[in-house]
């Protein structure tokens, strides 16, 4: 990053890289009228330059008489600078983070990425009781890719608290699937409406977590009525789904 950038992000007048980097150069105090011959601007922002960089502490004012010159101080006062305008800048985001976490329910949770899906998959076996079901709804369009988002050992913890789980899929990620005791599918009739939006929605205990696979992006609500309604509805369109 060059010095102008620096003062860009600093807020500080324009032409105050150009200011400071003459004082940087010349190791020795200057005057106005020698700051402004030796960097090419009027006194106007010479002035200007220096009142900002003063008040920060880049340099300091050398009395001689009722003369006043200015020098640069170490040059770690600008990383000082840096590092406060970085720090104001982290307090501003989280305050607004606050805020807009005001407006998010609790019981709602945003993840994203690979990490964010495979945390969706984990928090069906975190929290089903031991022998529990769940539900899935799967209209993904790449089963290995989906497959390759699980934690290593998923379906380890998976079968070891014997969870069953019923499907509603489509034919094409359905018949991929390998037979399995624990799992029951139902498919989407192929002559309906295409069932490929490459989403998941798994229901489990309290809570729903649908799971957008084009965008990596992740919703889980815990709230028991909704869930309880999701069960319901899944049940009947189970039933009314041939093998």
């Amino acid at each position: 990053m060059e010095i102008i950038d620096i003062f860009k992000r600093l807020g500080y007048p324009k032409h105050t890289d150009i200011i400071y980097d003459v004082l940087i150069k010349s190791g020795e105090a200057l005057s106005v009228s020698l700051l402004a011959k030796q960097s090419g601007v009027s006194r106007v922002v010479v002035y200007r330059c220096i009142e900002k960089l003063e008040a920060a502490e880049l340099i300091a004012r050398v009395l001689i008489g009722k003369r006043a010159l200015y020098q640069a101080n170490s040059a770690y006062k600008l990383t000082e600078a840096i590092r406060m305008m970085e720090e104001q800048t982290e307090d501003t985001v989280v305050k607004y983070m606050k805020i807009r976490q005001k407006d998010v329910p609790q019981n709602i949770r945003f993840l994203y990425g690979p990490s964010g899906i495979r945390t969706a998959f984990d928090d069906v076996i975190t929290h089903c009781t031991k022998g529990e079901t769940f539900f899935r709804y799967t209209s993904e369009q790449d089963l290995a890719k989906v497959n390759s988002y699980l934690a290593r050992d998923y379906r380890i913890r998976r079968d070891k608290k014997k969870l069953e789980r019923m499907v509603i899929s489509n034919n094409a990620s359905g018949s991929q699937k390998k037979s399995r005791l624990e799992r029951f599918i139902r498919y989407i009739p192929a002559e309906t409406d295409q069932f490929e939006q490459n989403i998941i929605q798994l229901v489990y205990g309290k809570r729903i977590a649908i799971i957008d696979l084009n965008k990596e992006e992740v919703v889980i609500i815990e709230n028991q009525q909704l869930a309880d309604f999701q069960k319901t509805i899944f049940k009947v369109l189970y039933g009314q789904l041939s093998r």
